[in-house]
């Protein structure tokens, strides 16, 4: 049972600072709708990787840098807006998905789980997964946080020094996919995206930098996600709801907080 709780923190605090960092680029950049449409094709990640046998982790990579090629290809050629594409193939992507599961799921197959998250399907296989994760998009984060930074305050200013544009967008959106690839399992497909937007929205009351408010979506969403697997474990509920609650109602906390300090 220790062991148990063990590999649930563990993974928690992973994927914690993984959506924490990225989640204050998804605001700053009003990609939310984006990061939702990843989280849809997740599903079909997971069927492709069970049915091929690769993996759901490779098959949530493989589906998540396709779907973003094709987003950014499909986004260039402007004959769609932004949200047509998105909503086109997110919902697309969430329908194939069920329809491969529906083929190659038998008795035992828990749709409850990939929707909304299971702490008891974590692995040791699945830590590695995340930390190694994290290490990379950690490491890309360090890398490239000026120009990231740059082309989300002022992109006109940052293509003017020289900066490409689509390599950069097209960069970011692959990296959203991969924190996408490692959150399902704990948070569920369906609630990956609030996991990304809530904690940085709840830090912006209070931050003053933009590393101010990685470092404090981070922890708020440590809080969160500690909050939820607790409640989870105690009460017998899916992860991803709970999580959600507690981010939820620190959400709320903050408003009002901020509201009283106005």
């Amino acid at each position: 049972m220790e062991y148990f709780i063990l590999r649930a923190v563990l993974t928690a605090i992973g994927i914690s600072i993984i959506a924490g960092s990225l989640g204050c680029f998804v605001i700053w950049k009003r990609m939310s709708y984006f990061s939702e449409s990843i989280s849809h094709s997740a599903l079909l990640g997971v069927s492709l990787g069970l049915a091929s046998g690769l993996g759901i982790h490779f098959g949530l990579v493989i589906v998540g840098v396709m779907f973003t090629v094709l987003i950014v290809i499909l986004q260039r050629r402007k004959f769609l807006s932004n949200d047509a594409i998105l909503g086109i193939f997110s919902h697309i992507a969430l329908s194939l998905g069920i329809v491969v599961l529906s083929f190659i799921s038998g008795a035992n197959t828990d749709y409850f789980s990939l929707l909304f998250g299971d702490i008891l399907s974590i692995t040791n296989a699945d830590i590695i997964w995340v930390y190694i994760t994290l290490m990379v998009l950690g490491s890309l984060l360090i890398i490239f946080w000026q120009r990231l930074l740059l082309l989300t305050l002022s992109e006109e200013l940052a293509v003017a020094q020289g900066l490409n544009r689509d390599f950069y967008q097209l960069l970011f959106m692959l990296m959203i996919a991969l924190a996408v690839s490692v959150s399902v399992q704990i948070v569920g497909v369906l609630l990956i995206t609030s996991l990304l937007i809530i904690p940085p929205a709840i830090a912006r009351v209070f931050a003053n930098t933009p590393s101010g408010m990685v470092f404090q979506s981070v922890i708020v969403s440590m809080i969160a996600v500690s909050i939820g697997l607790s409640a989870s474990m105690a009460y017998d509920l899916a992860t991803g709801p709970a999580i959600v609650i507690a981010l939820g109602g620190l959400f709320v906390l903050s408003q009002l907080v901020y509201k009283r300090s106005a």
